[in-house]
């Protein structure tokens, strides 16, 4: 009897201590048993996101052309020149017409002169405003998806592009700020107006109609200059497209 109250007495310490341990096992998995799902779940989110990432981007790699491709650009010099032309002539019309106008006003001068001081800074301003208002400095042209595959898919879209192609035609305002008219192929049409300063005009009566009475009418009158270049400006895009706007405009003619 002795002898097993001994044994038992020292298994119960042994007991304790396995007791003891399986507890702080359980503690420390515990935890990770809660957040594994939660785990699995992030990680296979973060897998489909990196899959579809990698698949979007791979459709991007095979497209050749951007949805809104740039056709047609009349160059940064005559962008430039143009456009610090007009600011010249607005900084010559304020100076004519709020500085040297005045002072003939109070000097007591006769009204021809003052008059003919204030048309020296209007004429400039008017002279400029028309003859470079319909220079088109950028067309941008909307792709549909297939036909920006590669250049014989977009060969093959410009041998006979729906009159519902869009176009951006960016010309300048007065102060020579960017000014973006969007119509379609079909609203485009070649003309000569202005002395030859206009080689392409647009209806815009629909448009000025549904504009405040506040805003600038819409741009009709287009200045298009023949462009050299082939595939590295995309200048043979707008020749495709230019000759598409003439065959329809002759086929609508006869």
């Amino acid at each position: 009897m002795l002898v097993l109250a001994i044994l038992r007495g020292g298994q119960r310490p042994l007991l304790r201590s396995q007791q003891q341990q399986s507890l702080r096992l359980f503690r420390l998995v515990a935890p990770c048993q809660r957040s594994f799902p939660k785990t699995l779940h992030n990680a296979l989110s973060n897998l489909s996101a990196t899959r579809a990432a990698s698949t979007t981007t791979k459709r991007r790699e095979r497209l050749a052309y951007p949805e809104s491709l740039v056709i047609y650009h009349a160059g940064t010099g005559r962008s430039t020149f143009l456009a610090c032309l007009k600011l010249t002539t607005l900084f010559v019309f304020a100076f004519f017409g709020l500085v040297v106008t005045p002072a003939y006003l109070t000097a007591d001068e006769p009204l021809w002169k003052a008059a003919g001081v204030a048309t020296c800074g209007i004429v400039p301003l008017a002279f400029v405003a028309y003859t470079t208002s319909p220079f088109v400095a950028w067309i941008h042209l909307r792709l549909p998806p297939h036909a920006r595959l590669s250049r014989d898919a977009l060969a093959a879209f410009l041998r006979s592009p729906p009159p519902a192609t869009r176009l951006d035609v960016t010309t300048m305002n007065i102060i020579g700020k960017p000014r973006r008219s969007q119509m379609t192929l079909a609203d485009l049409r070649p003309a000569r107006r202005r002395l030859g300063m206009v080689n392409y005009v647009r209806d815009t009566g629909a448009e000025d109609a549904s504009r405040p009475w506040y805003m600038f009418r819409a741009v009709g009158n287009f200045k298009i200059e023949p462009v050299a270049g082939g595939e590295r400006n995309n200048a043979w895009v707008w020749r495709e497209v230019a000759a598409a706007i003439a065959r329809r405009n002759a086929a609508s003619s006869k």
